[in-house]
């Protein structure tokens, strides 16, 4: 997928990402919440605990570099001029380079979805 040059193709690629964002956090909380079931049942096994550690510190991981992926696209896109004007933290660096911001966002789609499959497996063999 290449990057739009138009300002108008900026806007709306900054608003799909955020979305995307949006959808991965959703559906980290619905796998969070799977999770909270299947821990909920006794637990026979170390294995299976372990594993259920294992994913709540992914999800609670993922959960929070997709915050600090949502508000980095916020904040490059303001620093952009893309979007209402705002005050413009400087907490964190802002990414002004559209090619940085879409390599990032296909390896947070690459983690999520590796995530999400080792999940399902797991819970398939619950």
């Amino acid at each position: 997928m290449e990057v739009p040059a138009q300002s108008t193709d900026i806007q709306a690629q900054f608003s799909t990402w955020k979305e995307e964002v949006d959808q991965v956090r959703s559906n980290l909380r619905t796998m969070r919440g799977k999770l909270q079931d299947i821990a909920s049942t006794p637990q026979p096994n170390t294995e299976r605990s372990l594993a259920i550690e294992h994913f709540q510190n992914q999800f609670i991981r993922q959960l929070e570099v997709a915050d600090e992926m949502y508000h980095d696209l916020k904040q490059s896109a303001k620093h952009m001029g893309y979007g209402r004007p705002a005050i413009i933290h400087h907490d964190r660096p802002v990414d002004n380079d559209l090619n940085s911001l879409q390599d990032r966002m296909q390896v947070f789609h690459k983690l999520h979805k590796e995530l999400a499959g080792e999940f399902h497996r797991f819970e398939s063999y619950d």
